[in-house]
């Protein structure tokens, strides 16, 4: 990709590890000191995310409004 892009093109990504995973406290709320250390837990936790389409879906859809917005953008600057 950078050889086709060049090493100056833009690119996002996420990166998470069972560090990301955390558990709630007894208030509901998120324990950002308290991380899921079961191992079969982190598994299975990232295999459903690894195998759902959704969080493609939702970039996807951001990017295609991006573009969308540049281009009427672009149109209404020719007028």
């Amino acid at each position: 990709m950078i050889e086709e892009q060049g090493e100056d093109a833009h690119c996002a990504a996420w990166i998470y590890t069972k560090k990301d995973c955390h558990l709630k406290d007894e208030n509901g709320e998120i324990d950002y000191d308290n991380n899921v250390e079961d191992p079969e837990v982190i598994e299975r936790i990232f295999y459903q995310v690894g195998d759902s389409d959704y969080i493609y879906e939702k970039i996807q859809d951001y990017v295609d409004e991006a573009t969308e917005e540049q281009l009427m953008q672009q149109q209404q600057e020719l007028v």
